[in-house]
């Protein structure tokens, strides 16, 4: 056989698996342990949550919601360190992880304890939104410590979420999450 016929073979090849899907090779789930100063400010977080509960006697469906904010908090901070998220993926978990430390926001703790945490948690529920469009839900689940399942918490927190901080602030929250103006 000549170097043309090599040529037009490897061409007849070529267009033939050309059509054909990519296959991925298997990848390795690494799993991701939490950083301590991340696990510290989860315990701190869930101890302050537990203990605002209790002193002002938060009725049990709104301590639900703001129960989860230690475990979206740490989901995103483990998605951010994890290697199978894309960067933009991470940089949206990152301004939720931000949203979360930062003292001002659209409704702020300091002025409102506990129910502050709202906001953090439905920024936090439409990062996720928005990271599931991207990453694998089975990485999402990977880093889930939650109680309920992470899929089940983000349709409810959707649905819940006008009635927990009004409309006016989760159209705020969208638009700093989405870049809205």
């Amino acid at each position: 056989m000549n170097e043309e016929d090599r040529k037009e073979d490897r061409k007849v090849e070529e267009d033939t698996t050309a059509n054909l899907p990519a296959v991925r090779q298997t990848q390795e789930l690494i799993p991701v342990v939490l950083p301590e100063k991340h696990q510290r400010f989860y315990d701190k977080l869930r101890e302050k949550i537990e203990g605002f509960i209790k002193d002002k006697g938060v009725n049990e469906t709104v301590a639900s919601y703001i129960l989860l904010a230690p475990d979206l908090f740490v989901l995103l901070a483990r998605l951010m360190l994890d290697k199978r998220v894309s960067v933009q993926s991470k940089a949206i978990a990152g301004v939720a992880v931000a949203y979360f430390i930062t003292p001002i926001d659209f409704i702020p703790e300091v002025l409102v304890g506990g129910f502050g945490l709202l906001d953090d948690v439905i920024l936090a529920v439409y990062a996720l939104r928005k990271i599931l469009v991207d990453v694998d839900e089975v990485v999402v689940r990977e880093h889930w410590n939650g109680q309920e399942d992470v899929l089940s918490v983000i349709t409810k927190v959707v649905k819940s979420a006008d009635d927990l901080v009004g409309k006016k602030i989760v159209k705020k929250l969208e638009e700093t999450l989405f870049r809205k103006k």
